[in-house]
């Protein structure tokens, strides 16, 4: 019997989106086309060889759909998920997760990211190439880590929070939701909730 392989889209039609389709096709998944959540005059044209639909396109009941545009990642979803939209994830295969992590869905793994053992990662996760999650971590659902951002075990990342790139959490830190940890950044203490932190170690950041 032969195998059929489920097409997918992508959420977005940004650069962003164009690396998402190809982690999509190396992972095996045709691209069907792109769902514009921002800008209407991109409906009906081609971006990066794919159509773009709207949101409330009749192929929206019931196809795959996973977000690849940056942002508030749960609120991108809610406008999807409202037009019948079934959430799909991505996991590059250069990527390694753990037999005992457990990824949510929607998620977004790219090539050269690591997810450690019993880490539990939640829906609509961003986890970008080079990125690695340590062993019993907890990221919410929304979360971003960008390109080489490095969370230690036993820590936390709340919902919709952002680690930048290459930013360090130290083992056991909690994240708060809609925190942002920005580029470079090391982080040796907790970080309350909708708060930015930046620098080495990382302190709030209060601009003058």
């Amino acid at each position: 019997m032969r195998h059929v392989v489920e097409e997918i889209y992508i959420a977005g039609t940004g650069s962003f989106a164009l690396e998402i389709i190809e982690y999509a096709r190396e992972a095996g998944r045709p691209v069907a086309g792109l769902v514009e959540l921002v800008d209407p005059a991109r409906i009906g044209a081609e971006v990066h060889g794919a159509p773009v639909l709207a949101p409330d396109d009749e192929r929206a009941a019931g196809a795959a759909v996973v977000i690849g545009l940056g942002g508030d990642r749960l609120g991108h979803w809610a406008a999807l998920a409202e037009h019948g939209w079934v959430p799909a994830s991505i996991v590059h295969p250069k990527a390694h997760i753990s037999s005992s992590a457990v990824l949510g869905h929607g998620c977004v793994v790219g090539p050269a990211a690591v997810v450690g053992a019993a880490s539990v990662v939640g829906s609509h996760v961003l986890i970008g190439r080079g990125a690695l999650v340590g062993h019993h971590v907890r990221i919410g659902a929304g979360a971003t880590l960008n390109p080489g951002a490095n969370v230690a075990g036993n820590a936390y990342v709340g919902e919709n929070a952002v680690v930048g790139m290459g930013a360090l959490v130290s083992n056991g830190i909690e994240v708060g939701s809609e925190a942002v940890i920005a580029a470079g950044a090391v982080v040796v203490k907790p970080v309350e909730a909708e708060t930015r932190v930046q620098g080495v170690p990382a302190r709030v950041f209060s601009p003058r």
